[in-house]
């Protein structure tokens, strides 16, 4: 049988030659093989079975009729780099095949080091002295080989004497038994193939738990199984139920001999002993078990600034806090960051602090400003070593598996972009850890150092009297500011990390070298920048989260164009029917007064105005649902715009008064609604047309347009993903058919009953009062205002 799974990758060595390799090789016939395989995590035990007539070396993985064959010249090089190495079985008695022995270090390092430990003392001197007896030991065997001295204890005592002077002159001062040389010789290795590592870590190999009772052992198993398979479980609660049925059974031992009680050190070892990734994962959760167990992987390398961007929020460690318009101090909260860093260079390129929850929002205007000069920094700091210059449009974005990083919205605007999107695993901090570095010197830095920053954890904080949310007078902008204070003239321009990178340094001599991509026109990005959401385009314009966004010249140009290209089983039946056309809309979670619509004939965005044009300015979509709720609890009018704006001034009246004596869990949930984000000062695009040079700094930037007017189709993405597993997967599947079950019933059932009779209905017609007329005109002639 022949598996090309573990055939090796062709080599280099082998070459295309006829000739055939006539060199003797160092294997024979049933030799036994650790060979290191790619994709493989584990040595792979082959054994030799014979050498072809075309010079190609036979193996077959051990216990199994599958062959790998290797070129001579490859083995070689395999034997001589470690990636193959001989097993004596001799030599492995009781171990597995694959396992390669090794001095350990700590037997070679001083034990009279005055630096260490009591305990590390020990430990050095215990391997030396395991060490030394391995080498005597292999002394007294190679003596033996050459000239044997039977299998008697007296002549081996003999033997042993008569080799001892040498021995102590070669500086082996232990004397081993004639027991210890005779199992030597029988175990470690076999005469010509004595290796030291034959002789290493004999100890240990018996099964300790032979020398306890079985009664005790399975009951150990039983304790080492309950410990590890429930989270509620301490080592003291099985060590005393351990006891308590071991007390019960030498109870019922009258006549019998009393069973020896372990001690609870041995039990705790006993615990301890069953710690591996299966049993920490069965007790902690495979998260907890991946982060003790399995090794880091290489993060995620660059070759040129703007080439990665890992963009990721978290909630600083320091309180802000936020006035009304009176100046007075209603509530303090922490603010949520997101901020973007190029891998490459490590430069900090978008940092945005919002009292918004990680969202699409603050993730996109994150976005926007990594895109963006950042003229605010620049005209407070000049250039400064180039720690203000860190902008572009990035080539991929690394985010995590939020939902305001997975769904439509950040996936429609990074592809208008033209930005690739690479999601790292769930739960995986570890797949960003330059973004989750950076976060932890911020810390350092700044949060921890503040008045009202958190620097210890609650428990700790609590127990040394700290109330920092008490000293907190700085607000938001006030916070922002002394973060990019610190990011430009300190995090940019010290050295970070083993590889000492200084992030500004490092970014402006990639620049020079590869250049900057930058978008033709900011604007446009600022139209594909935003939530999304397939919507539906009629004559009445767009209806969306209870809004109207509506302009009749607008509608009928998009209509006229995009009709025709609408799908047919979409439209309505009736010739006097309106036309119905799904197109994508973009739109700011903070901004209801219009959304923009793609237009995928002229592949741009065209913008919509919200139907109630001056009820809308100004406010977030939140917000105006808060109102109309409010209005609705209040029983107010919601007719005219004098009836929206008395919602809305009543409403802010309602948040200030609500926050003073609501809780302040529940009291920073408004926190968003008193103070809306926006993008930082500096929210200009300056249009220069500037010649290439080599010495201009200018030149270094390379237009690129947005990815969005290149496409000619209706930019509506496909179906992504199912969230949830295989859990939701059944549970949707299940839903359908319940759901196409019920509908056959119904219809089953309006089969057989029987037709109901006509009955003429007699209209009755209903006058309105001269009041109701009076209003009715008054909001018609509103309208046509």
């Amino acid at each position: 049988m022949t598996d090309t799974t573990f055939a090796p990758a062709p080599s280099a060595l082998s070459g295309s030659t006829t000739a055939f390799d006539l060199t003797p090789t160092d294997v024979k016939t049933g030799e036994r093989y650790a060979v290191f395989i790619p994709d493989f995590d584990t040595p792979v035990v082959l054994e030799f079975r014979k050498e072809l007539s075309n010079g190609s070396l036979r193996f077959a993985r051990y216990g199994t009729d599958l062959e790998i064959h290797y070129l001579k010249a490859e083995w070689d090089v395999m034997r001589s780099n470690g990636r193959a190495c001989r097993i004596s079985d001799l030599g492995r008695r009781g171990k597995d095949p694959g396992e390669i022995e090794d001095i350990d270090p700590s037997a070679l390092l001083d034990p009279d080091e005055q630096t260490i430990t009591v305990k590390e003392r020990a430990k050095r001197l215990l391997a030396a002295k395991r060490l030394e007896e391995a080498r005597t030991l292999r002394f007294y065997v190679l003596r033996y080989d050459d000239a044997p001295a039977g299998k008697g204890h007296v002549g081996v005592a003999n033997f042993i004497g008569e080799n001892w002077t040498e021995a102590r002159d070669k500086g082996f001062k232990w004397i081993p038994s004639s027991g210890a040389l005779l199992r030597a010789v029988n175990e470690c290795g076999a005469p010509g193939e004595r290796p030291l590592s034959a002789f290493l870590n004999r100890r240990g190999l018996h099964n300790r738990s032979l020398r306890w009772p079985k009664f005790t052992t399975d009951l150990a198993i039983v304790m080492n199984s309950e410990f590890w398979s429930k989270r509620a479980k301490r080592k003291t609660d099985v060590i005393s139920d351990f006891y308590a049925e071991f007390d019960r059974e030498n109870a019922g031992r009258e006549e019998k001999e009393k069973l020896t009680r372990p001690t609870k050190e041995t039990l705790r070892l006993w615990i301890c002993a069953g710690e591996n990734y299966w049993s920490w994962r069965s007790k902690y959760g495979e998260k907890a078990a991946r982060r003790r167990f399995k090794g880091h992987h290489r993060p995620i390398e660059a070759t040129c600034p703007l080439e990665y961007v890992m963009i990721d929020h978290t909630r600083i460690d320091a309180w802000a806090a936020i006035y009304d318009e009176k100046g007075t101090k209603v509530l303090v909260e922490r603010p949520w960051l997101t901020l973007a860093i190029d891998v490459y260079s490590r430069m900090i390129l978008g940092a945005v602090l919002t009292y918004e929850s990680p969202s699409v929002y603050s993730a996109l205007l994150c976005l926007k400003q990594v895109v963006r000069r950042k003229s605010f920094l620049i005209d407070e700091f000049g250039y400064h070593k180039g720690a203000t210059d860190g902008w572009g449009r990035p080539t991929t974005v690394i985010a995590d598996n939020g939902w305001e990083f997975v769904g439509i919205s950040f996936q429609v605007c990074c592809e208008a972009a033209g930005i690739h999107v690479i999601w790292a695993p769930v739960k995986a901090p570890e797949f960003k850890p330059y973004v989750e570095r950076v976060f932890g010197i911020l810390n350092e830095m700044l949060w921890h150092r503040l008045d009202q920053g958190i620097p210890l954890k609650p428990q700790e904080m609590t127990a040394m009297g700290l109330t920092p949310h008490t000293k907190a007078v700085h607000t938001l902008e006030w916070l922002y500011h002394r973060m990019w204070t610190g990011i430009v003239t300190l995090y940019h321009v010290e050295e970070h990390g083993a590889d000492k990178i200084v992030p500004a340094k490092r970014w402006r001599e990639g620049l020079l070298s590869d250049g900057r991509p930058t978008i033709d026109d900011v604007r446009d990005l600022d139209k594909a920048l935003g939530r999304s959401q397939v919507c539906l385009l009629t004559t009445s314009g767009i209806t969306f989260d209870n809004h109207r966004f509506h302009d009749p010249d607008t509608t009928s140009m998009l209509l006229d164009r995009l009709l025709r290209k609408a799908k047919r089983g979409t439209q309505r039946n009736g010739r006097l029917s309106s036309g119905v056309v799904a197109v994508l809309c973009t739109y700011s979670s903070q901004d209801c007064s219009s959304i923009n619509v793609w237009d995928f004939v002229l592949r741009k965005n065209v913008s919509l105005p919200n139907w109630n044009r001056r009820f809308s300015e100004g406010l977030s979509f939140k917000t105006a649902a808060d109102i109309r709720n409010f209005a609705r609890v209040e029983n107010r009018a919601f007719h005219s715009d004098a009836d929206k704006h008395a919602a809305r001034a009543a409403f802010g009246r309602l948040i200030g008064e609500k926050i003073k004596t609501l809780p302040f869990g529940q009291a920073r949930k408004l926190a968003g609604e008193i103070v809306a984000p926006q993008l930082v000062a500096g929210d200009f695009v300056e249009q220069k047309l500037i010649g290439s040079s080599a010495t201009d700094d200018h030149s270094l930037d390379v237009p690129q347009t947005v990815a969005a007017g290149e496409r000619t189709d209706d930019r509506i993405p496909d179906k992504g993903f199912r969230r949830g597993g295989k859990a939701a997967t059944r549970k949707a599947t299940a839903t359908r058919r319940a759901n196409i079950a019920a509908g056959k019933k119904e219809a089953a059932k309006l089969e057989a009953a029987p037709p109901s009779p006509r009955v003429a209905k007699t209209a009755v017609g209903k006058g309105m009062t001269d009041t109701e007329a009076a209003e009715l005109l008054a909001s018609l002639s509103e309208d046509l205002d």
